[in-house]
Order: C-alpha cells, then sequence, then structure tokens
C-alpha cells in the first residue's frame, strides 16, 4: 500500500483537480515552496501513483452517445481465459476507452458517432465470441447516453474521493459537475488534428517532445495547443492509479428511475455524495450510472447505504439497482481511459 507525505498529499490532490496547474499554482495554493512542489510532483509521477490523461471532447467531433456495457461471465471458465478473450477483443475495438475484469465481471465504456456504430460493435462482439475456442462471452446488458440528452462527468471526478481518502484539513477541492453537450462536427485543420492526438496520446509531453511527434515547429505546436485547450476540444486530467494505493473494491450502479419521478428532481435534489464521489457519473431521464473506487468494504457498506437512502425513502427507484461489484485484488484493467484509438479512427474519416 502507498505511504504518501503530507506535502506529496497535498500536490496529488492539488493535480487531480486541475492538472494544468504549474508549480508555482499549487504552491501558492497550498503555501508550499514552488521547489518542494516540483520534488513531490516528480516523486509520485515516476512512481506510478498518478498518471496523465488527455480526455478528447467527443461532442466536439460528432459523436452522439457515449454507453455503459455490463457482463456476466461464466465462472466455470478460467479467470486467464476470460481475460485473455476480452483483451484481444478490446485491442480491436477502438471505440472502447475504459475497461476492467474481475468477479465473473465485466465492465467498460465506449464512444460513439451514432446508434449504427453501437450496433457493429455488439455485432463484432458476437462474432468474435462465437468461435468454440473463446466460451468465455459474457452476457452483456449496455446502456446509451447520448450528449443532447444526458449529463456526465466526461473529465472525470476524482479530486474530492482522493481528498476525502487523505483526510486532509483544507477545503474539499469542488467536485466536477455532470454536464451537458451539445453534438457537433469538428472543423479542424490536418495540423490541429495531428496536434490533438498527439495531445492525447503523449499527455504529459511538452511542446517540444509534440513537435517532434507532428513535424510541426514549437511555436506552432503551442499555437496550436491553446487553440484547442481554449476551444475545449480535449481536457488535460491527472489520473490516481488506486488499486496501487490499497483501494480494495470497484463498483458501478446503475439505476432506473420511476417514471413518476422528474429527472430533474432526481438530478437536483438527490444526494451531493451520489456524484461527488463518483468518478464518472452519467444520466439521462430515466437512468443514472454511478463508477465508484473504493477503500475499504466499510467505506462500501456505510457509503451505500446512506447514499441509497434517499432514493429510496422518495421511491425514485423503479426497482432496486443494479450493484457491480468487483475486488481489484482480483481484477485486470483491460483499457484505463485509451482515447487515442478512438481518436485516431475519428479523425481519419
Amino acid at each position: 500500500m502507498w505511504r504518501f507525505l503530507p506535502n506529496e498529499k497535498r500536490v496529488i490532490v492539488s493535480l487531480i483537480e486541475d492538472a494544468s496547474r504549474t508549480d508555482a499554482d499549487i504552491a501558492e495554493l497550498n503555501g508550499m515552496r514552488a521547489g518542494t512542489v516540483a520534488s513531490a510532483r516528480r516523486r509520485v509521477l515516476e512512481a506510478g501513483a498518478l498518471f496523465y490523461v488527455g480526455i478528447p471532447s467527443f461532442h466536439k467531433l460528432g459523436c452522439e452517445m457515449i454507453a455503459f456495457h455490463k457482463g456476466i461471465l461464466d465462472p466455470a471458465i478460467s479467470d486467464e481465459a476470460k481475460t485473455s478473450d476480452y483483451m484481444a477483443f478490446f485491442r480491436s475495438s477502438p471505440e472502447v476507452f475504459d475497461a476492467i475484469i474481475g468477479s465473473n465481471s465485466v465492465v467498460f465504456m465506449s464512444v460513439f458517432r451514432d446508434a449504427t456504430e453501437m450496433e457493429n460493435l455488439m455485432l463484432r462482439h458476437n462474432r468474435f465470441f462465437s468461435d468454440r475456442r473463446k466460451p468465455s462471452k459474457a452476457r452483456l446488458s449496455t446502456t446509451t447516453f447520448p450528449h443532447g440528452m444526458s449529463k456526465g462527468t466526461y473529465t472525470l471526478n476524482f479530486a474530492p474521493l482522493v481528498h476525502r481518502f487523505f483526510g486532509l484539513d483544507s477545503p474539499r477541492p469542488n467536485p466536477r459537475p455532470p454536464v451537458s453537450f451539445e453534438v457537433v462536427e469538428s472543423d479542424l485543420s490536418e495540423n490541429e488534428k495531428k496536434v490533438l492526438i498527439a495531445l492525447v496520446e503523449n499527455p504529459a509531453a511538452p511542446d517540444r517532445k509534440i513537435s517532434s511527434i507532428v513535424n510541426l515547429s514549437r511555436q506552432a505546436v503551442t499555437r496550436i495547443r491553446r487553440k484547442l485547450q481554449d476551444e475545449e476540444y480535449y481536457t488535460l486530467t491527472c489520473v490516481p492509479r488506486l488499486y496501487r494505493w490499497g483501494f480494495e473494491m470497484f463498483s458501478a450502479i446503475h439505476a432506473r428511475f420511476s417514471a413518476d419521478f422528474v429527472w430533474s428532481d432526481v438530478f437536483n435534489l438527490q444526494p451531493k455524495e451520489s456524484v461527488d464521489y463518483s468518478f464518472y457519473y452519467l444520466t439521462k431521464p430515466g437512468e443514472a450510472v454511478a463508477n465508484h473506487m473504493i477503500s475499504t468494504y466499510h467505506d462500501y457498506t456505510h457509503g451505500l447505504e446512506s447514499s441509497l437512502a434517499w432514493y429510496h425513502k422518495n421511491k425514485a427507484f423503479e426497482s432496486d439497482p443494479d450493484i457491480t461489484l468487483m475486488a481489484l485484488e482480483h481484477c485486470v484493467e483491460m483499457k484505463t481511459f485509451e482515447f487515442g484509438p478512438r481518436l485516431r479512427n475519428l479523425l481519419a474519416d
């Protein structure tokens, strides 16, 4: 289990809250010296406690929906076979950007331009596992969240969770609220597309490194980077590797709301904890998915009971929520916010 120094904890929370912060920004925010921040940042990044992710704004690239998939696996099939088969399938599926397998379940997230693309992924899944040498096919259920009618924490929301885990006495970071987006077609030049792909695939790289990848001057890369950030084509994010910190569980809660319960009421009146401590939250009229990383089983039982009590009291659920719970000790992360393949696939058309 990781053990962090007090200064490292403050730097970690500051980076997770806003990955674009400089050492000077973090030092001023926390009353530290810039040199101390630089040393702490270097230690936690080199140790692998954190990693940078560049998240494209898929709604600005013509994508209409995000999808949440959950599959039940045959417990009679070996874990090695199930993991190997699904890793092979995901390697051939650029639409999938996040996936975890374990405890006889597989959970993954994907992004599509339209319903046809989603159906094609489901067909490829069925064909891939039709081979009798691959008996590990999961019984999949899929929920789609169209950008135009959904709200989500598309740029991830780890800061409140990590702040609570550390028990810091500093003010709790503001959570990233779920937001809605309109779908538009990109209007990027070829150079802008090349730089966007390079930024997403090399999120920690300085402009000098990006310029060598795309064969443009550093000044041109700096100008394009600023435009892409200003126009919100991508967001730089810092993600904690919580499974290496001693976190014990991953959970995904899929809830269907009663038709008599107005979606805006659910969204506006529900306990803040329901959203604030979910690192990836998606909701639309009638449904929601909340993804959590949980430090201990006690934290899971206590947090779940207090979080769900409001919904049950207000009869918000159509039926009991579907909860997928995985022990991280026995899980394999097959994709971890790998957006590069899908971005290349989209911008190649």
